[in-house]
């Protein structure tokens, strides 16, 4: 197998694409089996876990089949190249977003922690407001997305760390931008996101933070959900991520 090196900046959408250009000149044929994950990741100059989500994303899609104990093969029946273009990006541009979601979760429990613990009348008033913003534009898109980051940033104000607010703000901005080019143009469950927002102030207001931080993962849950209704597969991309499909 034959590849050029790629650039340690490079995505695991690169990385799918140089073997698709491999798939293309032959390189790769119908029944060959794959390299070690250790040679490939040495060959792509990328790490090993890029190279595992490349083929988790490949072998959901119907390029490669897994034979347990032997290995990973191009199968016989490779999807057309369209597939790529849709189905294939649409999973790993939505698995990178369930990755900064669970990134967004350890900080965002942290922060609602610090909020139980600190927030003081003013900071709960700030909130209820921000609530109440998030509830009053329901309707358009564009309003409740910025009520809804208004929020989380009032929540990271209430935690009195201002670093991680720094951190929380763009990993937001990153997933909303990310996520609104599945559903430009339709609301993530709003009426779940104001419940949910609601609760999450009653109980910092009451200095619980383990509930808070459980209904802040219920919260965030939304966004997964709507990903998963949008793009089945990504479910399946997720549990075959941590499997092992090819040899050290």
């Amino acid at each position: 197998m034959k590849v050029e090196s790629i650039q340690k900046t490079s995505t695991p959408e690169l990385v799918v694409r140089e073997i698709l250009k491999n798939i293309k000149s032959g390189g790769l044929k119908p029944g060959d089996k794959l390299p070690p994950e250790r040679e490939l990741s040495r060959a792509f100059g990328v790490g090993r876990s890029s190279i595992r989500e490349a083929i988790s994303a490949m072998v959901l899609v119907g390029y490669f089949e897994v034979t347990q104990g032997k290995g990973v093969f191009l199968r016989e029946d490779i999807p057309s190249p369209h597939v790529f273009n849709s189905k294939l990006s649409d999973v790993l541009a939505a698995y990178w977003i369930l990755d900064l979601i669970e990134t967004r979760e350890h900080i965002e429990c942290s922060v609602v922690r610090m909020a139980a613990a600190k927030a003081g009348p003013k900071e709960i008033e700030k909130l209820r407001e921000s609530v109440a913003a998030i509830r009053g534009n329901g309707a358009d898109i564009d309003r409740f997305y910025q009520s809804d980051f208004d929020f989380h940033m009032a929540l990271a104000d209430a935690s009195e760390n201002p670093v991680m607010a720094g951190i929380l703000r763009m990993i937001i901005e990153k997933i909303h931008a990310d996520y609104m080019a599945f559903m430009p143009d339709t609301l993530c469950r709003p009426d779940r996101a104001i419940e949910t927002a609601a609760r999450l102030v009653d109980r910092i207001e009451g200095k619980d933070a383990d509930a808070a931080c459980a209904i802040m993962l219920e919260h965030l849950g939304i966004v997964k959900a709507e990903l998963v209704r949008i793009i089945p597969e990504i479910d399946q991309y997720r549990n075959r991520k941590d499997m092992v499909l090819l040899e050290s």
